[in-house]
């Protein structure tokens, strides 16, 4: 009797053995029939947000689901960093955005702050990626979470989509290269520029001629020159006035008719039938953009203007201020005018003359 129990309990122990290994197989089977129903995802790749060897970033996860399981039901993400990486592993500075997400690029579904993060596997929670035909995409912001190794092509890790149940549903290797400097410095010159020009004039011909004969009973005026200034010079430009004679001069009659006032700050006014000679600045163009330009008040002569009034500043041996600007100009244009008085007793003669030097400069 004894021996028959014996056997018996020999032959229950080898049948649990088999049962054993029959529920073992089958286990087995699933857990590589799963593993085997994973697939490549349709893309995947990581974008750093610097390359720079040893440097902390932040960056970019992308993957486009495959088409073979579509059907499963994503729950979370795990990206794998490459060996050499030093992935910080407090998760919740994981924090994610879907900002600034390229063309062509969707935000990736029910991204948030990371769940887990230990060793080069940070685990980011997500819902279901509907669509194999779309590249879902989130950027992990904090540049404390994650530094880059030394500097080496082909350095590789892993996408991974998960379901809940932690079965991984699409998985793909990506690659990454760090270097030794991934930022260009640029750098150029805007050279100091300054345009002085006055208007119709050339090489041994800058003419501003008077309109009319001087006359006892007019004040005669000449047609102007404009002049234009254009320059970048930060703190504006200065343009100055010198005249030869002090006043137009005739060689033949050994005459003069000198210059009316002085250098005062304030203009001069002419009266008909007493000589006087003036120059007068006005302000034609105030260029928009650019510094405000101010005529100087010796040459800002405001009155009334016609056939019998006028004035203007008195000319000078000295270079003399007549307009300025406070900043950088785009064409701002200034008009010089002469203009004379004569009296009775002027002397005629066809051979009256002067000459006016106009110069200016930036101030840079």
């Amino acid at each position: 009797m004894y021996m028959t129990m014996a056997r018996i309990s020999k032959l229950s122990t080898k049948g649990l053995l088999l049962v054993g290994l029959l529920l073992f197989g089958i286990v087995g089977s699933v857990a590589v029939a799963r593993h085997a129903g994973a697939t490549n995802l349709g893309v995947a790749f990581v974008r750093l947000d610097r390359l720079k060897a040893s440097t902390a970033t932040g960056g970019r996860v992308c993957a486009k689901p495959s088409v073979t399981n579509l059907a499963s039901v994503e729950a979370s993400v795990q990206v794998t960093f490459p060996t050499g990486f030093t992935v910080n592993t407090t998760f919740g500075n994981w924090t994610v955005n879907t900002s600034n997400l390229d063309t062509g690029q969707t935000a990736w579904p029910g991204i948030n702050t990371a769940t887990a993060a230990a060793g080069q596997v940070v685990t980011f929670p997500s819902t279901d990626l509907s669509s194999s035909s779309l590249t879902y995409c989130f950027n992990f912001v904090a540049t404390t979470t994650l530094t880059n190794g030394t500097a080496a092509a082909d350095q590789t890790g892993t996408i991974t989509t998960r379901t809940s149940g932690l079965a991984t549903i699409d998985s793909s290797n990506y690659a990454l290269a760090t270097i030794s400097e991934d930022t260009i410095s640029v750098t150029g010159t805007v050279p100091a520029s300054f345009n002085f020009a006055i208007t119709s004039c050339t090489s041994g011909s800058c003419n501003d001629n008077f309109t009319g004969n001087l006359t006892p009973g007019t004040i005669a005026v000449t047609a102007g020159k404009a002049v234009t200034i254009t320059t970048n010079a930060t703190n504006g430009w200065i343009a100055w006035a010198k005249d030869l004679n002090q006043g137009l001069t005739s060689a033949n009659r050994a005459a003069t008719i000198a210059t009316a006032g002085t250098v005062d700050g304030s203009p001069s006014t002419l009266a008909t039938g007493t000589e006087g000679y003036v120059l007068d600045t006005d302000l034609t163009t105030d260029a928009a953009g650019g510094g405000a330009v101010v005529i100087n008040g010796e040459y800002n002569y405001t009155g009334t203007v016609n056939g019998t009034t006028g004035g203007g500043g008195t000319l000078s041996g000295n270079f003399q201020p007549i307009a300025s600007a406070n900043g950088a100009a785009a064409g701002d244009v200034i008009t010089l005018i002469e203009r004379a008085a004569v009296g009775g007793l002027t002397k005629d003669a066809t051979d009256y003359t002067d000459q006016i030097t106009i110069v200016g400069a930036g101030q840079f």
